[in-house]
Formats: structure tokens, C-alpha cells, sequence
């Protein structure tokens, strides 16, 4: 297209000069000639290669660490995870303070023993053991036979007697209610018996030996002794 276009200027630039252009009033001045006929158009150019990407650019440098953000909130507490095994025991602590005293009824210790004095003693009643081997508190009266329980609580009682010439049939009794009997056949020489027993007492109760009807063999002398023993076992 350039090509055809250059020609055609030129030759209306000749034509102007030479004067084949129509004279005007006007100095220096010529008439347009007919424009030529526009030329074929030229061929595409060739595509040229694609450019590169950008992407395969090579990497900038690493920048500065920013500064640190601020701290956020707390999130919910996560689930609770498996059991870890038990550890090995450890060491044992120190030895705690000592404890409060304890009221003195806990405290008080209720005991008698006591053996008979004489032997084949009164059948008519409680038996009574005179000779006293422990009675602090007084729980047990000679004069009439009978323990007589100081508080209420758990007893323990046990009698051991000796047996010579005569059988023994003796009862153990809770305020008159026969809760126990033993029952001994004597032999020419001495021998031992014996009987135990637990009570639940109220303060104020009675628990005495005696002997049933005519079977008194109860023995005692310089060698030989015949027993009646209780004490507390806890309260109640």
C-alpha cells in the first residue's frame, strides 16, 4: 500500500510544477488533482514467538520479618486425652501432728478382778468375791457381790474357779436373767473350771455369779484360787 501511494504524490507535485494544473487568481495555488485508485492491501507480517512468562521470572529476595502480631484470644480447652500410667509410689510424708486428746470417758480404762477368800462360800446369793487383785475404779462391790457397770458399753467377763469335794453349778447373771451356765463334776483331787462371756450394758447394770441349789465346790487356799474378772471392751 505505501508503495502506490508514494507515486501518485509525486506526480501531482510534477503536475503543479509544470503547470498542468488550471491557472487561478491566486498566486501559487493549484488545483487538487482526482485521487488515484487505493492500492491492493499488503500481506500479514509473520507472528513472531510467544514471550516468556512471567511466572518463570527469578524469585526476589526474601524481605524482613514483619513485626509480631498481636496476641489473640484464649480458644476452648481441647478434649480431655487418655490416661497416662500410674507412677511409682512415692516417698512417705513426714508424720502428721498429734491428734486431740480424747474425752476422758474413752480414755478411762473399767477393770476388776477379784478371787474368793474362804472356800464353799453363802449360796444364798450373789457369790462374793472378797479378795480384790485389781479394783481401782470400784466397779466391782465385795460387800454384795455384784459388778456394777460404770458406763454404757461392751463388757468382757471370764471366771475360773477350782472344784474339790463337791460338783460346781454356778450362773452368770444380768441383773437376775441367767445369761450362762457351767456346770462341773469334782474328782477326787482339785481340778479347774472355768466360763467366759460378752454384755452389752447401760450404766447402772448388775452382773454377779451364783451358785444353783447345793452344787458348791467352790475352792480356794494358799495354792488354789477361784476367779472373776470383767473389763471394758469399748463403749456404746
Amino acid at each position: 500500500m505505501t508503495g502506490v501511494v508514494i507515486p501518485v504524490a509525486i506526480l501531482v507535485v510534477i503536475n503543479c510544477v509544470l503547470g498542468n494544473s488550471e491557472v487561478t487568481t491566486k498566486h501559487n495555488e493549484c488545483n487538487t488533482g482526482v485521487p488515484g485508485i487505493p492500492g491492493t492491501p499488503g500481506l500479514n507480517g509473520q507472528h513472531g514467538p510467544p514471550g516468556r512468562d512471567g511466572k518463570n521470572g527469578e524469585p526476589g529476595l526474601k524481605g524482613d520479618p514483619g513485626e509480631p502480631g498481636e496476641k489473640g484470644p484464649h480458644g476452648p480447652p481441647g478434649k480431655i486425652g487418655p490416661q497416662g500410667f500410674s507412677g511409682s509410689q512415692g516417698l512417705a510424708g513426714p508424720p502428721g501432728p498429734p491428734g486431740l486428746p480424747g474425752s476422758s470417758l474413752s480414755r478411762e480404762t473399767y477393770a476388776f478382778h477379784v478371787g474368793l477368800a474362804s472356800s464353799f462360800p453363802s449360796t444364798d446369793g450373789p457369790i462374793k468375791f472378797e479378795k480384790v487383785f485389781y479394783n481401782e475404779q470400784s466397779i466391782y462391790n465385795t460387800g454384795n457381790g455384784k459388778f456394777i457397770a460404770p458406763v454404757d458399753g461392751l463388757y468382757f467377763f471370764t471366771y475360773q474357779v477350782t472344784v474339790y469335794n463337791k460338783n460346781v453349778h454356778l450362773t452368770l447373771r444380768h441383773d437376775g436373767k441367767v445369761v450362762q451356765y457351767m456346770y462341773h463334776v469334782f474328782a477326787p483331787s482339785t481340778q479347774q473350771a472355768s466360763g467366759a462371756s460378752i454384755l452389752a450394758l447401760k450404766q447402772q447394770e448388775e452382773v454377779w455369779l451364783q451358785v444353783v441349789g447345793s452344787n458348791n465346790g467352790l475352792y480356794a487356799d494358799s495354792d488354789d484360787d477361784s476367779t472373776f474378772s470383767g473389763f471394758l471392751i469399748s463403749l456404746i
